[in-house]
Parts: structure tokens; C-alpha cells; sequence
């Protein structure tokens, strides 16, 4: 519904000041819009800082899995990722997770981004399940958004031999800075404590070494 890049729309949007779907769409594209340009636009609006993602006229642009903080799956139930900076988490976290997926009979997998996957939820329990991890500390991972995903890390010189800069702390510090931030596609990035590479950060969007 535009005949323009992403880019070109950024700019568009940043010089105009154009605040609205409906503003952007009537002066420089065509139609009511669909799930592909919807969701870039949100995107730059966001980046922009024009207000929350989930406020009035933006929350209509975003994607289901923005709505309800899940990913939606084949069969059409949900999965649900809660962030685990820098994949560090302690044993009364661990507890809760495993209890919450006994408890609504998920199936859980841990990821390739250190993170603890819990699939299987219906959309009517997303809202119970979210309470009882927020109420233990948990925020959403933004594992169904166009964002910041993981920042993998390896254990650092705590406990390696091999381990000369503290991967850990500096994965949680990334993590929790650009959490939540829109891109337009998702974002992974690694932290590693030594040249052997143990978080494969140079197989990221950003690794550090």
C-alpha cells in the first residue's frame, strides 16, 4: 500500500511529523492497509517515540502476538516466553516456571537463546499465566515481537577456567537496555568471555567477544 521503502518511509514520517496510520496511509500510500504495512508503520512510529506501542491508534496496527504477548502456533494455541537476561536465573525462578507449566500442562523447551519456551497455553489462560509470572519477577521476552530477542551469554571467569571478561554482566546490561526496542526485524545478540567463543556471538546480529 506505499510505493516507497521502509527507509523512505521513515523519513517521510520523521520530517512530517505525521502522527497516525490514517494520516501516513492518506498522504503518501493508497487503500486501508494490511498485516505487512500495518505493523511497519507501528514500527517507525514507535522508533520515532510518537507514545506506546499498545496506546489508541497504535495498538490497532500491531499484530496479534503484540496484543496478548504470545506467540500464536500451528494448532492454535499460544507459546510463552518470559525473558531470562543473559539465560542467568535463580532456582526459586526456575520453580515458578516449572510449576506454572505443570499446572496449565505446558510443554516446555529451553532455547537456543537461553531462554525457557513454554508452549501449549490457550489464549483465554495467557492472562492467568502472565500474572503469576509477573508476580514472580517475570516480564515478557518479546519472543513474538519485531525487537530485541536474547543476548546469549557464556558462564565468564566466574566459573571457567578459560573465562577472562564477565560475559554474564555484560549480557544482562544489554539485555536490559535495548529490551523491548522495535526494529524491523528481530534482534539477537551474544556476549562472549574469551576467544573460544562459547556464545557464538559472531553467528549474531551483534556478538561481543
Amino acid at each position: 500500500h506505499f510505493e516507497v521503502s521502509r527507509a523512505q518511509l521513515f523519513d517521510i514520517i520523521r520530517v512530517t511529523g505525521l502522527r497516525t496510520f490514517s494520516e501516513i496511509i492518506g498522504q503518501h500510500g493508497r487503500g486501508r492497509g494490511c498485516d505487512i504495512c500495518r505493523p511497519v508503520i507501528a514500527s517507525i512510529l514507535a522508533s520515532l517515540g510518537t507514545g506506546h506501542v499498545m496506546d489508541t491508534d497504535q495498538a490497532r496496527l500491531q499484530d496479534t502476538n503484540d496484543h496478548v504477548m504470545a506467540n500464536l502456533q500451528k494448532d492454535g494455541t499460544y507459546s510463552v516466553v518470559p525473558r531470562i537476561p543473559g539465560g542467568e536465573i535463580t532456582p526459586a525462578g526456575l520453580i515458578t516456571i516449572g510449576q506454572v507449566a505443570a499446572d496449565f500442562n505446558l510443554y516446555t523447551k529451553i532455547t537456543g537463546g537461553q531462554r525457557i519456551d513454554l508452549f501449549g497455553a490457550r489464549l483465554e489462560e495467557l492472562p492467568a499465566i502472565w500474572k503469576r509470572l509477573v508476580d514472580a519477577g517475570f516480564e515478557s521476552g518479546h519472543a513474538y515481537g519485531k525487537s530485541l530477542r536474547t543476548v546469549k551469554s557464556c558462564v565468564g571467569p566466574t566459573w571457567c577456567r578459560y573465562g577472562v571478561q564477565d560475559a554474564v554482566g555484560m549480557a544482562v546490561e544489554l539485555e536490559l537496555r535495548y529490551r523491548g526496542l522495535r526494529s524491523p526485524h528481530k534482534l539477537k545478540l551474544a556476549v562472549s568471555g574469551c576467544a573460544r567463543e562459547c556464545a557464538e556471538a559472531r553467528g549474531k546480529d551483534v556478538g561481543v567477544i
